[in-house]
């Protein structure tokens, strides 16, 4: 399940994002490598990329409604899920207490997905 951890979660979303070829969003370049620890060779803690041409650093939450949110990637996974596969659709309250957030997280995260989610997201309201 892509919610089962941290790792699983961040790869989902990389793949969901970029279908397998990353891409910088600031330049558009598709030069960029995971930044690995030099030690143990495992991806950054802070699941980092780098882009050879503009020499940024970026994740896959930038330029989305995920950016500047420290909700770790397994609760915005699962709350996608959920708002997704809900008939009647996910309360903020319920995402708390499956989540384990606090309840002004959840209604951020909730606020986002919904926005995200929205049929026209550039004329409706920001979160």
């Amino acid at each position: 399940m892509a919610c089962s951890d941290e790792a699983a979660a961040v790869e989902f979303m990389e793949r969901q994002r970029w279908q397998g070829e990353a891409k910088c969003p600031h330049c558009l370049s598709a030069r960029v490598y995971q930044m690995k620890d030099r030690k143990t060779g495992e991806r950054n803690k802070r699941w980092l990329w780098r882009c050879t041409i503009c020499s940024r650093q970026f994740t896959v939450r930038v330029g989305t409604v995920l950016e500047d949110s420290a909700i770790p990637f397994r609760h915005w996974c699962y709350a996608f899920w959920k708002a997704c596969s809900s008939k009647k659709g996910v309360s903020a309250l319920q995402i708390k207490r499956e989540t384990g957030l606090s309840y002004k997280s959840a209604l951020f995260l909730m606020h986002r997905i919904r926005f995200a989610l929205a049929d026209d997201p550039v004329h409706a309201s920001p979160p």
